[in-house]
């Protein structure tokens, strides 16, 4: 598993060097990474943390630091920081290939919950795709659509003039028009789900409580690794839902944001 974990680690290095724009966090990432390598992993995670504080969305230092925190035991933290890594570039593979290993090396648990079409499209369809690439794909079948209808209205209305039959009604049109509409729905719910601030649990177990303060009555126990959603904030503790669950609060202590902010 470790071997597996190192070239996995060394294929995220380069790319990294290439495009950094901070010296200090270049060599930050550097240490980090050589570090990483001679097992000296508490040394490698206080690397990447400062590089992370540098560029807190940088999700390739965000993903580095979670595999250094996996190799420490903090795997529920290890999750937070891959989805904070996806949230800042949902394309890249490497947190998202760390996220499923990851995923994969922990105890399944869950809590009663309806599964939520939301969150069923979100995981399917919203959260793999930057918003940039939905504004593109929005952008282009506009200017199709409007380019095709055009050009049909122009040839229909040279053909009334000219007192012939119309042409057919462009299939292609219609086509780019219910594109642009699907895809204009989903840049909609894309900017909408950016909005929503979301976390993950980064302890083994918490109680959800009815109340924020200590002994409070408890609703549920919430696992680490489970992603909720921050509702509200008061002093030291937040308000979240488990989606498709009950709602209640948490020491903030206990989450790591990971998309919303």
């Amino acid at each position: 598993m470790t071997k597996r974990l190192i070239v996995f680690f060394f294929t995220l290095i380069l790319p990294t060097l290439a495009w950094t724009q901070n010296n200090s966090f270049a060599e930050l990432f550097k240490e980090g990474t050589q570090h990483y390598v001679a097992k000296e992993y508490e040394k490698s995670r206080d690397a990447f943390a400062k590089a992370v504080e540098l560029d807190p969305h940088n999700a390739t230092a965000l993903t580095n630091l979670a595999l250094a925190q996996f190799q420490l035991g903090k795997k529920p933290l290890a999750v937070g920081l891959l989805r904070k890594a996806l949230a800042a570039d949902p394309e890249l593979s490497t947190a998202r290939t760390g996220l499923k290993f990851v995923l994969s090396q922990m105890e399944n648990r869950d809590v009663p919950h309806q599964l939520e079409t939301y969150e069923s499209v979100r995981a399917k369809l919203l959260a793999p795709v930057p918003l940039l690439a939905y504004l593109i794909l929005t952008a282009v079948l506009l200017f199709a659509a409007g380019w095709t209808l055009l050009s049909y209205l122009g040839r229909r209305r040279t053909a009334l003039s000219e007192e012939k039959a119309p042409p057919a009604v462009p299939v292609l049109g219609i086509v780019f028009c219910v594109g642009f509409i699907a895809f204009l729905t989903l840049l909609t719910l894309k900017i909408y789900d950016s909005n929503i601030m979301r976390a993950t649990i980064a302890e083994d177990k918490v109680s959800l409580q009815t109340a924020p303060g200590d002994n409070q009555a408890a609703i549920l126990d919430l696992y680490g690794g489970m992603e909720v959603i921050v509702k509200a904030n008061d002093k030291d503790w937040s308000q979240v839902t488990y989606p498709g669950s009950l709602t209640g609060w948490i020491k903030s202590s206990s989450l790591i944001i990971t998309s919303g902010q």
